[in-house]
């Protein structure tokens, strides 16, 4: 049983090296859901949480990051599922897997729709360029 989970512990940790390295190649600033992972792991979602590891996976992306020199940035997680990236309110139920926003017409996955809005929160905290100061 040791050896069985040795192997997917292995298995695991270099797919998270693997996926954290071409992140950190391919972007230079990476935003992620500042996610109470401890709480998570109490809850519906325990062993999923587990099974992912998505500690360890933040760690090995944090530390290739600072390595490259690139951002890593965490951000509030508070209502990114619940909000279209154009900022209008957009609830849904857990059940709910597609987004649908009435004001910009954005039609996709949940999932993508919660994605670009971590991105917008992320970009929202990123000083203003000097392009952006003196034009606005």
């Amino acid at each position: 049983m040791a050896k069985i989970h040795r192997k997917a512990f292995n298995q695991r940790n270099d797919f998270q090296h693997q996926l954290s390295r071409k992140i950190v190649n391919n972007y230079g600033i990476i935003f992620v859901e500042d996610l109470n992972v401890k709480g998570l792991s109490r809850g519906q979602l325990a062993k999923s949480v587990h099974d992912a590891g998505w500690v360890a996976f933040f760690q090995k992306l944090l530390y290739k990051a600072e390595s490259a020199g690139r951002r890593f940035l965490s951000v509030d997680p508070r209502g990114t599922s619940q909000r279209c990236p154009c900022g209008e309110a957009n609830p849904k139920r857990l059940s709910d897997r597609e987004h649908v926003c009435l004001d910009c017409g954005l039609v996709t996955t949940r999932d993508h729709a919660s994605a670009l809005e971590v991105l917008r929160l992320g970009l929202s905290l990123q000083p203003l360029t000097a392009v952006q100061e003196c034009c606005g």
